[in-house]
């Protein structure tokens, strides 16, 4: 059967799906034990690793002053020392302008020793300008509004001998900036210009490289699930992962910006980012309620409604507020996050399956990665490295690997149906085609019955009255010439009604019931001729042989019985039919007197004898006769087609 052929793929199959779910539950014992100790690992790292420790080291003063958005150098006097990296919100609160930076240092007097030296700024927020010794060495493109972003760009410049001074130097870097979004300058270093080099290369690989990796990585993502979803509405998880991971795309450009295009003022960036944050969040956990199961949509609406409320209050709040609720809303965004992975490491610990511990571990570093950033982002920490944008890539894999999971376990569940419907496709069709076969051949057997049929009507109509009415004329004659022809007539008449009678059974009749008419015949003839017949009938119950064989068998019956009316002189004769081992046996004895039965078969016989053995040999059988002065002796065995056998 083709259920018990599959029973081994299916052992197989169900014995690696349990060895899975065990990883699964051991990979959710391992989230269990060691989630929080890694996620406070990563985030002591992080902040004691936020800033390069060379920060300010080499310089002999630092200090900062304010000045106004049109100032095109640096007041004399109002100077303040500072430390690098520096956010002047919590020194000056509420300040939107521009902030000078003075840093010197001291090179040897002798102008021939002077060498080449590597200056590494690693962030400017929001924009700014440097100056060596009063000449320009970098600007960006916006130092009033809408502002160039370099918050998240390192600057590297190689400082060449003639541009450095025997004895004091100094460095100006203008920096314009808004109170709200953390304004300030990061952490300045000089030194040896391979070392600086080497140190900007791994600044940009972590501030620019990365992230811009990962927006590309997180907007494929988007688009291929966005196309799956699109394809398969029922598969509401895609949609939302989708959908986060496009707006995802929009926050993350916060990190690679350089201007704030298509916004005219950074205000207005900023709000547009901090709706893409929230958004972003709501459907990562409207993700995490459909991938867990767990979406009603009651809650649904609600979380829509929740939403779509803190997205309007950002979008329209007056900008004296709009500090307090973008922090409200960058918690609350926080909490939400956390939230979803709660659920969907719970979710892992109640399923044990293998794809949600995989998300579940991946989840781990961003949470971290959020704590952190959180922690930036209210100052809390010093510096301004964020690593949201670096570790959300982990999200995305986890998530795609358990989208893909599951869509690979329904591509296994639907070739398995299909394989099975396909074998039920061509067990039925092998059916049909059986059931097709067998109407075919039983409307051929009609069809030949019904002319069958035809023939015995015509022949018993036509010949058949015919030849009834030239015997009752010559019978009812004197004369003894027509007595010849009389019989002539008369066995005509009995080979008619073989024919007839054997056109008229059906292929499945019995052996038994094709023999009745002719048994009852021959037995009225042969007592006519004063000449005692027997007959032993054994086994013909269930023995059929078909129309051509029955007609064959019965012709050397009727000519045999024949033979020993015309030529025998007998007074008995014994007819014994009977089956025995699939073989049917026919066995004539009459006490007549005999004839040379072998010089009959040497030269040849009568027309009788060769017609007798023509049909025995269709038959598959044997004809044997033995004849003597006790009589003769006929016996002919024929297997029986176990086609035709019951």
């Amino acid at each position: 059967m083709p259920r018990q052929e599959h029973l081994p793929q299916a052992r197989g199959a169900v014995t690696r799906w349990r060895g899975l779910q065990r990883a699964g539950a051991r990979l959710a014992a391992l989230i269990r034990r060691t989630g929080p100790l890694l996620a406070c690992l990563f985030i002591v790292t992080a902040a004691h690793g936020a800033e390069p420790t060379l920060a300010g080291a080499g310089f002999e003063r630092i200090e900062a002053v304010r000045s106004d958005w049109a100032a095109g150098s640096p007041p004399a006097d109002g100077w303040t020392p500072v430390t690098l990296p520096d956010s002047w919100s919590t020194r000056w609160p509420g300040f939107d302008g521009v902030v000078w930076y003075r840093l010197r240092w001291t090179e040897g007097t002798d102008p021939t020793r002077l060498r080449p030296l590597g200056l590494l700024v690693e962030y400017i927020n929001m924009a700014g300008a440097s100056y060596l010794n009063g000449s320009l060495i970098g600007r960006d493109a916006n130092l009033l509004e809408p502002l160039s972003r370099s918050w998240n760009l390192p600057h590297f410049w190689l400082l060449d001998a003639p541009m450095l001074r025997p004895g004091s130097n100094e460095l100006l870097i203008r920096v314009s900036g808004i109170s709200t979004y953390q304004a300030g300058l990061g952490a300045v270093t000089r030194g040896e210009p391979a070392a600086m080099r080497a140190a900007f290369r791994e600044s940009i690989l972590t501030r620019r490289t990365l992230p811009l990796l990962g927006i590309g990585l997180t907007l494929v993502m988007g688009v291929f699930y966005s196309m799956l979803w699109l394809m398969r509405r029922s598969e509401r998880s895609y949609g939302w992962f989708s959908l986060f991971s496009l707006l995802w795309v929009l926050y993350s450009c916060n990190y690679v910006a350089l201007d704030t295009w298509p916004f005219a003022s950074t205000e207005a960036f900023q709000r547009a980012n901090h709706v893409a944050l929230l958004a972003s969040i709501l459907c990562f956990f409207l993700f995490a309620l459909h991938f867990c199961e767990l979406a009603r949509p009651r809650l649904q609406r609600r979380v829509l409604l929740a939403g779509g409320a803190a997205l309007a209050a950002v979008m329209a709040m007056p900008s004296a507020w709009l500090g307090p609720v973008r922090d409200a809303t960058v918690l609350g965004a926080l909490l939400i996050y956390f939230a979803s992975c709660a659920v969907i490491v719970k979710h892992a610990f109640a399923s044990r399956r293998l794809e949600v511990a995989v998300l579940a571990v991946c989840l781990l570093l961003p949470v971290a990665a959020g704590v952190h950033d959180t922690l930036i982002f209210l100052e809390w920490l010093p510096g301004t490295r964020y690593y949201v944008a670096l570790s959300s890539s982990a999200t995305l894999l986890g998530i795609s690997f358990a989208l893909t999971w599951r869509m690979v376990k329904g591509m296994r569940l639907v070739e398995h149906f299909n394989a099975e419907l396909r074998q039920r496709v061509d067990e039925a069709t092998r059916r049909l085609a059986d059931g097709l076969s067998r109407q075919h051949a039983a409307e051929l057997v009609q069809t030949r019955l019904t002319e069958r049929l035809s023939l015995v009507r015509d022949l018993h109509d036509g010949l058949g009255m015919t030849l009834s009415s030239h015997i009752h004329t010559l019978g009812n004659r004197s004369e003894g010439d027509d007595d010849v022809a009389l019989w002539a007539l008369k066995e005509v008449n009995d080979d008619l009604r073989l024919i007839i009678e054997s056109s008229a059974f059906d292929d499945t009749d019995e052996l038994a019931e094709r023999l009745a008419p002719l048994r009852h015949r021959s037995t009225r003839l042969l007592e006519a001729a004063d000449i005692e017949c027997s007959w032993q009938l054994q086994g013909l119950q269930s023995c059929r042989l078909g129309g051509k064989r029955d007609l064959d068998f019965l012709r050397v019956l009727q000519e045999a019985l024949a033979n020993v009316l015309k030529h025998s002189g007998a007074t008995r004769v014994d007819v014994r039919i009977e089956t025995i081992d699939g073989q049917l046996t026919l066995v004539i004895r009459d006490n007549g007197r005999g004839f040379a039965a072998d010089a009959a078969s040497h030269q040849g016989g009568s027309m009788g004898l060769q017609n007798m053995r023509t049909r025995a040999a269709r038959l598959g059988g044997t004809l044997e006769i033995r004849s003597g002065a006790t009589g003769t002796t006929l016996e002919l065995r024929c297997p029986i087609d176990s086609a035709v056998t019951a």
